[in-house]
């Protein structure tokens, strides 16, 4: 009887740790085509829409959506209260669940040549009519005629034209006009009936997004977005909208999820009105993980402020402005805004496009600090792979591998360490007209401003193919050593004391394949002929404008030794693979452990695992051995 007892008060003791002290409710409410609103939203009787559970779920539930096709925007009216009671949207296990902000269309008539014309009431569209409304905003230099609306035959997005005639002139083209009471589209289809294929016009502007600032605790796994039509989202907005996003809330996480073809922003964290932006621990701290964005026409991953301390990582990102309809200085796979300890790792990257201004791989812009670079394949950009904009460090470039255009900068205090730079040199360019913030380490308090000079930038440990830093002028602070120069590659003028230069030729080679790449590149014995030191804090120092070094979000400095696999290091060697060998060298994106290396940067491991699983681990009275 004492033992039950005692078996009993540690079970509740322990229940009530878990749950904070109070009672958790957790239930699964399931939506599924066969279900209606008016159900009670259980397995057995499921709601039609995710939306009617959205309005239900509470805390610590699960809304688990089976497969098919949802037309419609989700806008989660709560969010969870902890870790170990959040809100989690998923698609079932082994199905298919599409969420989409386009309709389908069927009543279009035969014109001539291919060319289909269709005519909607403005009632059709709501409040939100994506054909009456032009891609506008901030820095958009090019296309600004374009408007939010989109035509798809079969998945496959058409190209807008301005006249009525140029549709005649080409398939898969459209052109719309808009009065008081009627919507024409006219689309050229070619030879397909699209009454009898699958042809869509967009309608929505997101797809998952709330109304409501500041949610927190929401997990979104596992979805197929497609058909965003939320407009130009560049910096300064009260409100920046993309397909996906959490609307300035804090501790989403977005996972597993395929977004393709939002008119502008795949996945937006950025500004929404009623957020106090000095206040760090009011919004970000986000995990946005294993995700595949394609064909976005603006970024993949963009916003200003919301990835402050938030983890993107594994996410693979295509074709980017694949259509150089519009764009502009806003233009790039991943671009942030004023984030702070954001890290950004094990990303690929390819295929960034552009008719004239943007098309980087990862843009920081403007008052970034703490960021850190780690472990991502970029290659395949019509302009740089990396750009820092008008940044004050410190920023910390890692075990990346570069391919193709140059890093630009006009930032001080980055760090590069343990890349490998294809046919990929350092541009800098001063910027002394503007200035830009910094802040008090690991905070958003502006500690002052400054213009965009060259200082402090340091190189250790890379590999140089073909480019190297010859053309780097020498600035106050600088510093390069421990580095290879191969194939052409030039040393700095200003360091590299104990860098190699040889003229081996790598003969390094990529290969696409539908969700990955495989880079393979010969070495001879160059690199271990390189006494590297470790690239710590030590090492760097404490940058003078900002007043620290390169740290991890609790201020913890940083060492860099795990390379691009998450392998640890046993000793300093160039390049982003610790077994590095002579001979034939395979590098595979996916890039296995990449989620580990939240541990690893953020300094608290059982922190960062909980927001890995969305899950508290078990509690346990005893060790088990």
């Amino acid at each position: 009887m004492k033992f039950t007892s005692l078996f009993f008060s540690i079970a509740v003791c322990v229940s009530l740790i878990a749950s904070g002290g109070s009672e958790v409710r957790a239930s699964e409410i399931h939506v599924a085509k066969t279900g209606s609103d008016s159900a009670s939203g259980s397995h057995a009787r499921p709601y039609l829409t995710i939306n009617k559970a959205a309005s239900a779920a509470q805390p610590s539930d699960t809304v688990t959506v089976h497969a098919g096709t949802y037309r419609e925007w989700v806008k989660p009216v709560r969010g969870g209260t902890g870790e170990s009671k959040r809100i989690t949207y998923r698609a079932a296990p082994g199905e298919k669940v599409v969420i989409k902000g386009s309709e389908r269309i069927t009543s279009w008539t035969r014109q001539a040549d291919g060319v289909w014309k269709v005519e909607l009431p403005n009632s059709f569209f709501g409040g939100y009519n994506p054909c009456a409304l032009k891609v506008s905003g901030g820095w958009l230099n090019y296309g600004k005629w374009h408007h939010r609306g989109d035509v798809y035959l079969n998945g496959e997005a058409f190209y807008e034209k301005e006249t009525a005639q140029e549709v005649a002139d080409a398939r898969h083209t459209w052109h719309c006009q808009v009065d008081d009471k009627f919507t024409t589209i006219r689309a050229n289809f070619g030879k397909e009936n699209p009454n009898t294929e699958l042809a869509e016009i967009n309608v929505r502007e997101s797809l998952f997004m709330p109304e409501i600032t500041g949610l927190k605790y929401i997990t979104v796994d596992g979805f197929f977005f497609l058909h965003a039509a939320a407009n130009w989202a560049p910096p300064v907005l009260e409100l920046q909208t993309g397909a996906v996003g959490p609307r300035m809330g804090k501790h989403w996480i977005i996972q597993n999820c395929t977004i393709t073809n939002a008119r502008c922003v795949g996945i937006i964290l950025g500004h929404a009105p009623g957020v106090d932006y000095d206040d760090i621990n009011a919004y970000g701290d986000h995990i946005i993980r294993n995700n595949v964005i394609r064909r976005c026409g603006q970024a993949g991953i963009a916003g200003q402020k919301g990835a402050t301390r938030s983890l993107i990582c594994g996410n693979f990102i295509e074709d980017t402005n694949y259509r150089r309809e519009f764009g502009g200085w806003e233009t790039a796979a991943i671009k942030f805004h004023n984030s702070v300890d954001t890290v950004i790792s094990g990303n690929l990257i390819r295929g960034v496009f552009r008719q004239q201004q943007g098309a980087f791989g990862i843009w920081i812009d403007f008052g970034n600090q703490g960021i850190r670079i780690t472990r991502n394949i970029i290659y395949n950009t019509e302009a740089a792979t990396v750009f820092l904009e008008m940044n004050h460090g410190p920023i910390l470039v890692d075990n990346n591998i570069l391919i193709g255009q140059s890093i630009r900068s006009n930032s001080e205090a980055t760090v590069f360490a343990h890349n490998l730079f294809v046919d990929c040199g350092y541009e800098y360019s001063p910027d002394t007209r503007r200035r830009s913030q910094y802040y008090k380490p690991h905070t958003t308090k502006a500690a002052g401003s400054k213009s965009g000079t060259a200082q402090d930038d340091k190189w250790f440990n890379n590999i140089f193919v073909r480019r190297g830093l010859d053309r780097v002028k020498t600035a106050s602070g600088y510093a390069s050593d421990y580095n290879v120069f191969l194939e052409g590659a030039k040393k700095s003028s200003f360091g590299d004391k104990n860098s190699v230069v040889d003229p081996y030729v790598t003969r390094l080679a990529v290969e696409d394949n539908p969700l990955g790449t495989t880079i393979t590149f010969s070495m001879n014995d160059a690199p271990f002929r390189v006494k590297g030191q470790w690239v710590d804090g030590e090492l760097v120092g404490i940058f003078p404008t900002v007043g620290q070094t390169i740290e991890d979000r609790y201020g913890h400095p940083i060492k860099v030794d795990t390379d691009i696999n998450g392998r640890k290091l046993t000793q300093p060697i160039a390049g982003p693979l610790t077994n590095l060998k002579q001979g034939l060298n395979t590098i595979v994106w996916p890039i296995k452990k990449h989620s580990f290396v939240g541990a690893t940067l953020c300094g608290r491991p059982e922190l960062w695992r909980v927001l890995r699983t969305g899950h508290t681990p078990k509690l346990r009275l005893w060790e088990e051995r």
